[in-house]
């Protein structure tokens, strides 16, 4: 027996940033399992077709975009094509996340500024450019 109704989220539209590995993508298929069309975006292709291929069996749509979310103008360009490709967004989950492997005192600062870049740097970029996009359509949810 399914926690929730299979349909519970049909005819809503989801972009999932990190959504092609970890926890992102274990995000984005629980949202298609619930009827939502998932839009993932990840820095690297490869990471996308695996995702994007599990939230179509689920049968609904799916988009995949490769973006970097430190980087803005990718950002927006991914939000406005998962937006034309759907023709609407009502959630956005802030899944990229940057980490390295070792202990704290061992971190370069270069990796420190990879780790903010991605997760405070592309939760804004993301945030901000799908927030337009709620603004504009009066609805959606930001996580």
């Amino acid at each position: 027996m399914a926690a929730f109704d299979p349909a519970l989220l049909g005819g809503r539209a989801a972009l999932v940033s990190g959504g092609g590995t970890g926890i992102g993508r274990g995000i984005a298929l629980a949202l298609a399992a619930v009827g939502c069309d998932v839009a993932v975006v990840s820095r690297r292709a490869e990471h996308l077709e695996p995702t994007t291929a599990q939230i179509r069996e689920r049968g609904v749509r799916s988009f995949a975009a490769v973006a970097d979310v430190r980087h803005p103008v990718e950002v927006e360009a991914a939000v406005r094509q998962a937006h034309d490709a759907f023709g609407r967004m009502d959630i956005l989950v802030n899944a990229a996340a940057g980490n390295f492997v070792c202990p704290s005192e061992r971190l370069s600062a270069n990796a420190w500024r990879s780790v903010l870049g991605i997760v405070l740097d592309g939760t804004f970029y993301c945030s901000r450019d799908f927030g337009r996009a709620m603004i504009a359509q009066k609805r959606g949810q930001i996580l």
